[in-house]
């Protein structure tokens, strides 16, 4: 493994520009040294040494800010914001603050004060993306053993979580171009457990009528309630399995991932963002994409709740594989998502398996597994839990270079 790094290799292993790692290097939060001729070189010890500190001050700051939102969660959370929730996420496409106040027969300002409300008691909003639809294909990658992520290949990487007692869980969001076997041969064979291609990624729509006491100020844990909307949706939900796109464009990723941050931003200011990646596009441009390829496309489903503050009690993080036939399968995701501990379900068509994510608490992991299995049309589960505190996500990736005057992706 070679021992001194470029700038332009530690961006990508960071997930970061260019320009941030030279910024980091003239403040001295990463230990460079120069050549003869001036170029920067890190030594692999420096970066593995920045990781470590900034791993755990991100540990830190986590943990200080679920101990706020949770106070804040208990202190302002109410049936009239639970009500404003279930509305946000049951619209379809890209809702406006105009959108909600109709909706809702409110006034914009006291959307807007919800909103701030909602933020204040610890949940963060994003846009729900149809990655299959935006020209991503979703690859689940579980190893055997615990690899630093300087040594995986990470331009494509969305997350990144180490398995206790050992192995990873690592999901690439890879352009449906892109060769999946050029990933998995930049990763140690000797240690790859199982891959999987997934076609559908859906988010957790929590509906605190259900599962929060609101006199008692607790989220509800409650199996039977959940065994009951299982059967309730048994053979009346499905998911189609979406049609290929036939084209991946950089605008629409780089629109889509400031969405995914913040579904409320304007598009004036997602402009000015692009911008920043080195892009001179102009505004009709954006609109243009934003219409006609995000919400004429379906790519955008609505919002979704990429943050949702739950007690500290809720400290096991997991990732579920449920094999089972189509209809079972798709009524355990929609009455497991409507939970607040539930946070995404990946599904893969193909296969029929479907691959759950959330937090709960460590007594209720034995009761997961059990509950599954106890269902109707459910044939295997297996149940990984992964380590917190050093799990690492990240928003959506992409790669770029400038061709003959225009910016493609890089595949």
């Amino acid at each position: 493994m070679k021992k001194m790094l470029t700038p332009k290799e530690v961006a990508l292993s960071m997930g970061v520009s260019y320009w941030t790692v030279l910024r980091m290097i003239k403040k001295g939060e990463i230990k460079a040294l120069r050549t003869p001729g001036g170029h920067y070189r890190i030594p692999i010890y420096s970066l593995e040494h920045h990781t470590a500190i900034t791993l755990q001050s991100k540990v830190h700051r986590e943990k200080q800010a679920i101990e706020k939102n949770i106070e804040a969660f208990k202190r302002y959370f109410t049936p009239d914001l639970a009500k404003i929730l279930e509305v946000i996420q049951s619209y379809q496409g890209l809702p406006t603050i105009s959108d909600l106040a109709r909706a809702l027969n409110l006034h914009v300002s006291s959307i807007w004060y919800k909103i701030r409300r909602l933020r204040t008691g610890g949940f963060a909003f994003g846009a729900d993306i149809d990655h299959y639809k935006l020209g991503l294909t979703v690859l689940l990658v579980f190893l055997n053993r615990i690899i630093s992520i300087n040594d995986i290949p990470s331009v494509f990487l969305r997350y990144y979580a180490p398995i206790v007692p050992k192995g990873l869980f690592l999901v690439y969001y890879l352009p449906l171009t892109y060769n999946i076997e050029d990933i998995l041969k930049l990763l140690p064979e000797q240690h790859l457990e199982q891959c999987w291609i997934i076609e559908g990624t859906y988010s957790s729509k929590p509906k605190y009528t259900l599962y929060y006491n609101f006199k008692e100020k607790r989220v509800l844990f409650d199996w039977s309630l959940m065994e009951k909307r299982y059967y309730e949706k048994l053979g009346k939900v499905f998911f189609t399995e979406p049609e290929k796109p036939s084209r991946i464009d950089l605008i629409d990723l780089l629109i889509a991932k400031e969405l995914e941050k913040n579904p409320f931003i304007s598009l004036r200011n997602i402009q000015l963002k692009i911008k920043m990646h080195g892009i001179n596009i102009r505004y009709s441009r954006v609109l243009r994409h934003f219409k006609n390829h995000l919400l004429g496309r379906g790519v955008i489903r609505g919002i979704r709740l990429r943050l949702v503050p739950l007690p500290s009690e809720y400290n096991t993080l997991f990732i579920a594989r449920v094999h089972g036939n189509s209809s079972s399968l798709y009524a355990l995701i929609s009455s497991l998502l409507e939970h607040p501990a539930f946070t995404t379900a990946s599904i893969s068509f193909k296969t029929n398996q479907v691959f759950i994510g959330g937090v709960v608490p460590f007594t209720e992991i034995v009761t997961l597994t059990t509950f599954i299995e106890s269902l109707k049309g459910i044939k295997e589960v297996e149940v990984k839990l992964l380590d917190r505190e050093r799990r690492m996500a990240f928003t959506i990736p992409y790669a770029r270079e400038f061709y003959h005057g225009r910016w493609v992706l890089r595949f």
